[in-house]
């Protein structure tokens, strides 16, 4: 039988799960906000003072081709070339280093190549503001010099001010409970659909190639009786009827040392299910019944990873002669199996 995936049954499984993911989500959005906000305080620690400077370029009349040449890239090039760095080094004095005064510096081209925005960045004001009147003196010398231009001058002048760094711990919020969300959801999605647990008896029947008889519900559960665990209760004893007109005993098989088994045969003795039927719990210490008159039977419990253990029970018993003619699906959850046959009858 070709084997595929239950979507109705997934789907219930992501609603079992949902206070799961829910907490997930929180401690998600906990984990990340907490964790940016240990960026951001670092990251406050370190801030830096800022100015900005904006020029107006006033290109010389005709010098078409200025303009494209002058963009964003080649004024952070121009910016640092002796022309305009150097001669700020001058203005400055052996005290500044040039490297550090050329990571210091960044300029930009917004909109228009007539509007140059020059951004000084540093640990002391002091520093930064120096090097914003060096730099400044330098590009209007080099505007004046310089036959593309009729003059460069500044039109807007900053104050220097430490740096302001933006908090955005809700997005981290956020995005910490979505990734914890989808993390849940793809564990919960390969646990159903590589895992080992047993939630319909569709399940049953597709991996280990077994007719279900019928199914029991948690004891918790069994006085909000409804129509799917009726409708499960008369399947499973004509199902147990059945198996005492073929076979002559009934062997319950778990894969639990027989607890899954004694429960589930007091639970149909309780219900008198197995009138005139002859049950008993597999042993492994004493010898199988073979032959044509004893049928075993596989207890499975409801969504527990029991796929590999129930299946090593059924091969022990295949191997010593014995036949397994079917399995029960027991402590199903009511609500959950309510919701999966809504749309559908058992």
């Amino acid at each position: 039988m070709q084997q595929g995936i239950d979507s109705r049954a997934m789907l219930t499984v992501f609603l079992a799960r949902l206070p799961r993911l829910f907490l997930l989500a929180v401690a998600g959005a906990v984990l990340g906000s907490g964790l940016y906000l240990m960026v951001a305080l670092d990251a406050s620690r370190n801030a830096c003072f800022v100015s900005e400077t904006e020029y107006y370029i006033e290109f010389e009349e005709g010098r078409y081709k200025a303009r494209d040449y002058y963009n964003a890239f080649t004024w952070n090039e121009a910016i640092r070339g002796d022309e305009i760095l150097g001669r700020a080094m001058e203005l400055l004095g052996s005290s500044y280093d040039r490297d550090d005064v050329e990571t210091m510096i960044t300029a930009a081209i917004l909109s228009d190549v007539r509007y140059l925005t020059v951004t000084v960045r540093g640990q002391e004001a002091a520093q930064v503001q120096a090097v914003k009147e060096a730099l400044g003196t330098a590009l209007e010398e080099f505007g004046a010099l310089k036959k593309e231009f009729e003059e460069i001058y500044k039109i807007k002048d900053r104050e220097t001010a430490l740096e302001k760094i933006p908090y955005f711990g809700w997005r981290a919020a956020f995005l910490g409970a979505v990734a914890a969300a989808a993390c849940g959801v793809f564990a919960a999605a390969f646990r159903f659909c590589l895992g080992s647990a047993f939630y319909t008896k569709r399940d049953i029947t597709v991996r280990l190639g077994l007719p279900v008889y019928g199914m029991t519900f948690e004891p918790a559960r069994r006085e909000r009786e409804c129509g799917v665990s009726r409708r499960q209760a008369e399947m499973l004893a004509g199902g147990l009827s059945m198996l005492a007109q073929q076979y002559r005993k009934i062997v319950l098989l778990d894969a639990a040392q027989g607890q899954e088994a004694s429960a589930f045969l007091e639970e149909i003795t309780r219900r008198g299910l197995i009138d005139n039927i002859c049950c008993e719990i597999c042993d492994r210490k004493k010898e199988l019944y073979e032959g044509q008159e004893t049928a075993f039977v596989a207890v499975i419990p409801f969504g527990r990873t029991y796929r590999e253990k129930i299946t090593d029970e059924i091969q022990y018993v295949q191997l010593r002669g014995g036949r397994v003619v079917g399995a029960v699906l027991v402590q199903a959850q009511t609500w959950w199996m309510r919701f999966y046959y809504a749309q559908g009858r058992s």
